[in-house]
């Protein structure tokens, strides 16, 4: 399978790059002709599943995390999957696992786990809160404009949508407090002038979107 997607990939590449793919901007091209080919993304969707074996421990099989503190990877945007792995690859985006993980993951790996994930279904779990109209109301003033009114994200930014309420509330404390390893997120000034049971909210509500 690994075989077939690099000589499909070669023959289109060939034609559409100028030369090898080597920068982060030429990886996201070869992404784009691989989303916009159906051979390519089916080839590609059965090596990022073997690809990403490493992955499965924390994120699940099929990118639903398996621990209410780690993101899911399902239905996540393909070129923000990508782009997360090249920041925690260079260390402007630093985790204890991930930063290690990611710098030992080739430019091939990087695209067909990105392709594998973006595919797959979030499935709905439990949440220890209800969401709430407070949230709601803070999500739809000023979340929206970047997540989309469905939370799904785009290219640049997450989806965010049905992810584990916890890992949502850690997260936007990092961002509230200037945790070092987020420091880099444009996130961190959204959310200064929020309080932390605002942030809660807006987690809560985020969490039970589909």
């Amino acid at each position: 399978m690994k075989q077939l997607l690099r000589t499909l990939l070669t023959a289109i590449c060939c034609v559409a790059l100028p030369a090898a793919a080597e920068t982060a901007e030429d990886m996201l091209v070869e992404m784009n002709l691989i989303q916009n080919n159906t051979a390519l993304m089916q080839a590609a969707v059965e090596d990022g599943r073997e690809r990403g074996q490493l992955c499965f421990r924390c994120h699940g099989d099929d990118g639903n995390s398996k621990r209410d503190y780690i993101p899911n990877l399902a239905s996540q945007n393909a070129l923000y999957l990508f782009t997360q792995f090249e920041h925690f690859a260079n260390g402007s985006r630093k985790d204890y696992v991930m930063s290690k993980l990611a710098g030992h993951l080739s430019k091939d790996d990087r695209i067909a786990i990105a392709i594998y994930f973006s595919q797959n279904p979030v499935t709905p779990r439990q949440q220890p809160v209800e969401s709430n109209p407070r949230g709601e109301k803070l999500y739809k003033s000023m979340c929206f404009a970047c997540h989309g009114s469905d939370a799904h994200g785009s290219q640049q930014y997450p989806r965010i949508a049905g992810q584990p309420y916890e890992y949502l509330e850690l997260t936007l404390m990092k961002f509230l407090h200037k945790d070092p390893e987020r420091k880099n997120s444009p996130m961190s000034s959204v959310v200064q002038n929020l309080s932390e049971q605002e942030l809660k909210d807006v987690a809560a509500y985020v969490a039970h979107m589909p």
